[in-house]
């Protein structure tokens, strides 16, 4: 089975995207958001993708993640009744981590309800089932950071971490990640996941860091 994949973006649609592995080209499926950071890189960039193998009887198909806590909450979206690999990238699209935490922690089915494919049945399926999930996850309540060295920021703050993860699997040098997320960081303790991963990406294109 596949567990992570390095190599370079071929192509990329909204929901998918071909790496090329020493010549091979494997297809991936993505969230949307995952696939809009993906875009946002040179094509030189090497990259390595965390992968989820799902075998079916008539495929084995990939999905794949930028960070750890990505690939988590997908895991945990397959163990409800009626949500399929590509229903849990269908919701990681319409949602960030920490409004998915939201909308569960609230018991919010309208949320849920607005994504095609999901009905009053699957909503409750999802808020009933997992409502502990974003304690259990470790974000139940918002991104918190104070005035820790970077190091310290890694080490207690999930989202920092994540992002991390995220922008070395897109090939980043880490020494270069830190001292961007510290920069962030200290300058937006709320900021989310999916902002702070974007907002990297920005800072380190600009060549500052």
């Amino acid at each position: 089975m596949f567990a992570k994949l390095r190599g370079f973006i071929d192509s990329i649609a909204e929901d998918k995207c071909v790496i090329d592995v020493n010549g091979v080209g494997y297809l991936v499926f993505l969230s949307h958001k995952t696939a809009a950071l993906l875009e946002q890189l040179p094509k030189e960039k090497e990259v390595t993708l965390i992968i989820e193998t799902i075998v079916k009887e008539d495929a084995i198909d990939l999905y794949g993640f930028t960070s750890p806590h990505e690939k988590t909450w997908f895991l945990e979206l397959t163990k409800v009744q009626g949500v399929g690999a590509k229903m849990a990238q269908k919701i990681l699209s319409a949602f960030t981590i920490e409004t998915l935490a939201k909308a569960l922690i609230s018991g919010d089915e309208k949320a849920f309800s607005k994504i095609s494919g999901i009905g009053p049945k699957l909503a409750t399926r999802l808020t009933t089932e997992l409502k502990n999930s974003p304690k259990k996850l470790g974000i139940d309540s918002g991104f918190d950071a104070k005035n820790y060295e970077t190091s310290e920021i890694i080490l207690h703050n999930q989202i920092a971490a994540d992002a991390l993860s995220a922008l070395e699997n897109l090939g980043y040098k880490k020494h270069d990640c830190l001292r961007v997320i510290d920069f962030l960081v200290n300058n937006n303790s709320k900021i989310t996941l999916e902002n702070l991963i974007t907002s990297s990406l920005r800072e380190l294109s600009k060549n500052k860091f």
